[in-house]
């Protein structure tokens, strides 16, 4: 099982992209021996640290793989095949080092950090101000999740330096601080995110996944070019 988890977190990543590890393969449900006979795991659990994506690094996506059927004579004759999956749900963990260092890529310079251990975001950054010109800004982050992206929202925006103002935020005002993408594609099972939060260490997306087909191990490794030589 925990190969072809491997194979189908691995299939669809670019040849210079880190593979993630694949750990904590674990199975659920009572009783254990009439879930073999019968062919149907009710909840097999699985850890995967390091998933490269578009946007921020993923530490891990802790996941619950739910009505996997895979008949006992497929296993007996080690004829697995493809392996269909009722659901998966799973919690997406992104520390807020890897989102920052995302972040430290794009226009103004934005950073985020947790107050009051997580229960809150705060955003700062970069803003040209009409009359002031370039300030410090900041706000606390709200979550959106819409069409399997998530999006911080900047909210109770602040002014820092030379001056130091609480400013309402009619409309983003003005796009002083605009809403943040954060991509989270690629996401093993094809997951799509649903709902965000924080904590102390980082955002938690939970995700799901419906009708998911696990690959051949055989017929899905990357098919990477061999390194050509430079030399004469």
């Amino acid at each position: 099982m925990a190969t072809q988890i491997k194979a189908s977190v691995t299939r669809s990543l670019a040849c210079d992209a880190t593979p993630p590890t694949v750990r904590d393969v674990s199975i659920g449900g009572f009783p254990f021996l009439t879930q073999i006979a019968f062919g149907r795991f009710k909840n097999i659990g699985v850890t995967i640290d390091g998933v490269p994506t578009p946007g921020p690094r993923i530490s891990s996506v802790e996941a619950h793989l739910k009505g996997i059927h895979l008949p006992v004579r497929k296993m007996l004759a080690n004829d697995v095949g493809e392996i269909p999956v009722d659901n998966v749900e799973a919690t997406v963990h992104l520390d807020y080092a890897d989102v920052n260092a995302f972040l430290a890529d794009q226009p103004g310079d934005l950073q985020i950090n947790p107050v009051d251990g997580g229960k809150k975001v705060e955003v700062a950054g970069l803003a040209d101000v009409p009359v002031l010109g370039a300030q410090e800004i900041g706000g606390v982050i709200a979550f959106e999740v819409r069409d399997n992206k998530l999006t911080l929202i900047p909210s109770e925006i602040a002014l820092h330096g030379s001056i130091n103002v609480d400013i309402p935020v009619p409309g983003g005002l003005g796009g002083l601080l605009p809403a943040i993408p954060i991509p989270v594609g690629a996401l093993p099972f094809d997951l799509t995110v649903v709902e965000a939060s924080s904590d102390a260490a980082g955002l938690s997306l939970t995700a799901t996944a419906a009708d998911v087909v696990l690959p051949e191990t055989d017929t899905t490794a990357r098919r990477c070019p061999a390194p050509t030589s430079s030399g004469p």
